[in-house]
């Protein structure tokens, strides 16, 4: 006789590398919203092997510029700059300089401005700082 106040049993499946358990059977859709959540009342930009260029008290923020728009309402021009800098720390850190220390200060003069631009944009939300 079968109890029907028993839970479910798991879904047993082979996808894609091996068994797995899963509490929905595959093809079954789960809605996961998305966090837009920032704690703390601070930021930073801060470049750290490829990562960044947003920081928070809990760590990395994500660079996916619809995530930064809706989460923080930065505008798509301070995004794409905010980005490029990163992409240029990366640069920077893995190619040889004739001058590293003004290209170094070049950078941080950028990153600087973007400060500066973070802060006006997100208001008094949040403080703003520059991480070198």
């Amino acid at each position: 006789m079968e109890d029907r106040d028993a839970p479910p049993p798991p879904y047993f499946g082979d996808y894609p590398d091996g068994p797995y358990w899963s509490a929905v059977p595959r093809g079954e859709k789960v809605d996961v919203e998305d966090d837009y959540t920032v704690d703390g009342r601070k930021l930073e930009i801060m470049w750290d092997e490829g990562a960044g260029p947003l920081w928070g008290i809990e760590g990395l923020l994500p660079d996916e510029p619809a995530w930064l728009q809706q989460a923080l309402g930065l505008s798509e021009a301070l995004i794409a700059d905010l980005l490029s800098w990163r992409n240029d720390m990366d640069a920077f850190n893995h190619s040889p300089h004739e001058d590293w220390l003004a290209d170094q200060k070049e950078l941080d003069l950028r990153a600087g401005e973007l400060a500066e631009r973070l802060q006006a944009e997100v208001g008094t939300r949040y403080e703003v700082r520059y991480h070198a």
